[in-house]
């Protein structure tokens, strides 16, 4: 954990922050503030959200794609070799 780069940082701040917000903070605001789910004359649920549902998909959606660009800029960085780990060689056995 002590070895994260920016791009690292910015995935788990960034990303997961929106994510988290999207998911488990306004959930709970729905949840709390009592959204309710009436159902109207024809028998259909209507969602009465407190933040709008495509405000929340967008939070959520912002989080996935910083989490893919990250991803992707990690796969076209290539990672280098930790400090533990880059003067072994992989032998397979345990000493």
């Amino acid at each position: 954990m002590s070895d994260l780069t920016t791009a690292d940082e910015i995935a788990m701040y960034v990303g997961g922050g929106l994510v988290v917000l999207g998911v488990v903070v306004i959930g709970l605001l729905d949840m709390l503030l009592g959204a309710g789910h009436p159902v109207d004359s024809e028998g259909a649920i209507e969602h009465a959200a407190v933040v709008p549902i495509d405000i929340r998909a967008g939070i959520i959606l912002l989080g996935l794609v910083v989490w893919g660009l990250v991803a992707v800029y990690k796969f076209a960085t290539g990672s280098a070799p930790s400090g533990a780990t880059a003067g072994r060689a992989a032998s397979g056995m345990d000493d």
